[in-house]
């Protein structure tokens, strides 16, 4: 009897090392986020990217900064986008004619 007990511990403890084991979510190597390091003027030739960068960059962070780089992160299609310009790069991008995608609402135009 004392055997079938130790027995059954062992297999307790077997199956609580298992489990704990598989807890971490690491079934399959892990994937890497990439990184890409442009200036702003390289950046405002994407579309995209540049609708990223007016939704997730606030333009009174600017203000905040002492000295130069100015350097913000922004994440677009899976990357990590480091964008670095000087202060009145960024101000350039902020000022760009027409209405920002973070701000842009919807119009609807009603015809008599």
């Amino acid at each position: 009897m004392k055997t079938l007990k130790l027995a059954l511990v062992a297999t307790m403890v077997a199956f609580a090392m298992v489990s704990v084991a598989n807890a971490d979510g690491f079934k399959s190597k892990p994937k890497f986020a990439k990184m890409v390091i442009v200036t702003v003027d390289k950046a405002m030739q994407d579309p995209g990217l540049v609708a990223a960068m007016f939704n997730q960059i606030n333009p009174d962070d600017i203000l905040k900064f002492g000295l130069p780089p100015y350097i913000f992160e922004v994440k677009y299609n899976g990357a990590l986008y480091v964008i670095s310009g000087t202060y009145g790069q960024w101000i350039r991008f902020f000022r760009i004619k027409g209405v920002s995608p973070a701000v842009k609402k919807e119009v609807k135009v009603i015809i008599d």
